[in-house]
């Protein structure tokens, strides 16, 4: 057996960075806006605080980076608004599709506030904390290496995985895929062992050198062969500011999961669903079974077609 398949899920974190309301009314060059007002869209105005926050996290030290990017910020917010009068001239505003995804959105917005408000209630990591943290994970911190990795990105195919485990190079890859007319194209990706997912790296690191691997990426299939990796130790206090952050972000983590599971359970007595709606009730685990242990086994190969969790 030659590929193998790993599942990785990510999750990601956004912040907000503020800039200046002075830049933005260096940015504008005076007329009819003033104050807080950086614009107005037929008599609509435009505040410094939309444009912050259309902004979004970006943010420069570069005055000639951070003025155009503020620019093309007013520029997106200028031209939705006036979309959305046209859209509101032909009442479609007035449609069930508007009014549900409005009501969808007030609703996602509030409980991303909220989750924040409950992240911003856990305790401060130490460093010692810290300190434990990267001792803890020497492959992201003494240990790290940076991965180079050769793709081959194929289209979804029903090529059984009989046929795909004998498979040895990535050159064979596309032989095969182009033999099956199944369309392909070829990439290359540094992978960090720092900041990549722990589950993905301790799989990369448990195959054999040169070993295939493959990750089910949306409808697409990644064939990856590591081709080189080099050693970038990551120790001292920058390790450890690393590492406060990454806990800080874990321990937010905790606490809103908490929350939200505690509230969810609270809530079971006063939601009442229609009949064929209703959830299955939860099945309870049955007791493990004590027996032998048994040596492991290799992990399945995987079909693009049903990739094999790991």
């Amino acid at each position: 057996m030659k590929i193998r398949a790993l599942v990785i899920v990510a999750a990601v974190s956004a912040g907000l960075s503020l800039s200046g309301c002075d830049q933005v009314k260096k940015l504008m060059g005076g007329g009819k806006a003033s104050g807080q007002v950086v614009a107005t869209v037929d008599g609509e105005e435009i505040t410094s605080l939309q444009l912050r926050t259309e902004l979004g996290n970006f943010g420069s030290r570069d005055p000639e980076v951070m003025k155009a990017a503020q620019q093309q910020a007013l520029q997106r917010i200028i031209m939705r608004k006036l979309i959305a009068k046209k859209a509101r001239e032909e009442k479609l505003d007035k449609g069930t599709d508007y009014t549900l995804q409005v009501e969808r959105g007030q609703e996602a917005l509030l409980a991303q506030l909220y989750q924040r408000k409950l992240a911003s209630k856990a305790a401060q990591p130490t460093k010692a904390e810290a300190e434990a943290y990267v001792a803890a994970n020497p492959a992201r911190f003494f240990q790290r290496k940076v991965l180079f990795v050769d793709q081959v990105i194929a289209a979804p195919n029903k090529i059984s995985p009989e046929r795909l485990r004998p498979l040895q190079t990535l050159d064979q890859v596309k032989a095969l895929l182009d033999s099956e007319g199944v369309q392909y194209q070829t990439n290359a990706v540094v992978l960090d062992t720092l900041s990549a997912d722990p589950r993905l790296v301790q799989g990369i690191a448990n195959l054999p050198p040169g070993e295939i691997f493959v990750i089910p990426q949306g409808g697409a299939i990644l064939f990856n062969n590591v081709s080189a990796s080099r050693s970038v130790p990551f120790t001292g206090d920058m390790a450890t500011a690393y590492a406060m952050n990454a806990l800080r972000q874990q321990k937010a983590g905790e606490v809103v999961t908490k929350q939200i599971t505690d509230m969810r359970k609270a809530a079971e007595s006063k939601i009442v669903y229609n009949p064929a709606f209703k959830p299955p009730p939860e099945k309870k685990a049955a007791p493990a079974a004590k027996a032998p242990a048994a040596p492991a086994a290799s992990a399945p190969a995987a079909a693009p077609a049903e990739p094999a969790a790991k």
